[in-house]
């Protein structure tokens, strides 16, 4: 006879068996955006210069707030000329600090020509005593996204982390994702913790999602 207990029993496996196939699936797409940016890069050694085009479109969105980028590793499509472009342009800029695994992002003010000091993953980052910063628009880096703004990163969780921590202070942030717009895929798996993007910005221009 079942115990009181079976019916929680069984949700947890289910739980797990879920978990096990849904990073399964994003280990599989992962493994295939990397190698399909990784060609995207070195055919179109331009796309950031593309990007800097749109300057005008980011600034709307950021309305006067700080907007952080991020320094491009591996493949990634460098936002460093836009970010250029947004300084000429008046705005504030800042970048991030990678803090310790399970923890949310720590964002200092930067813009382009400041110092960077090495941080971990074969990142740069601002210095540790830089100006610590609330960013009203942040770019981020992906390996993939679909039309619903849903976006594949690494799996360390960290933009998701803070993002769900931003939100929770009741702050308001827009988030935009740089990709190459060949990047671009039918389904991006997700589960209850990965927080959607409110658009992309590709070199092809700005794609903004409606959230609500």
């Amino acid at each position: 006879m079942p115990t009181p207990d079976a019916p929680r029993h069984a949700d947890r496996i289910k739980d797990r068996v879920t978990d096990i196939t849904l990073d399964d699936e994003k280990a599989a797409m992962r493994s295939a955006a990397s190698q399909r940016r990784a060609e995207l890069a070195a055919a179109m050694p331009d796309a950031g210069q593309a990007l800097a085009l749109h300057v005008d479109a980011v600034l709307k969105l950021c309305e006067g707030g700080i907007i952080a980028g991020y320094l491009p590793i591996r493949s990634e499509l460098s936002p460093l000329p836009l970010m250029r472009a947004l300084v000429d342009a008046g705005a504030s800029t800042a970048m991030p600090l990678t803090p310790p695994p399970g923890n949310p992002l720590v964002f200092c003010r930067w813009a382009p020509g400041d110092p960077l000091v090495d941080g971990p993953y074969g990142t740069r980052q601002p210095p540790d005593d830089s100006d610590p910063v609330s960013p009203r628009l942040i770019l981020a880096p992906m390996l993939a996204f679909d039309d619903a703004a849903r976006r594949l990163g690494y799996g360390g969780g960290f933009y998701d982390r803070t993002l769900a921590a931003i939100r929770a202070e009741g702050r308001q942030v827009t988030v935009i994702g740089i990709a190459y717009d060949e990047q671009q895929t039918e389904r991006v798996p997700t589960g209850p913790h990965d927080m959607k993007l409110d658009g992309a910005l590709t070199p092809a221009g700005l794609r903004l999602v409606e959230t609500g």
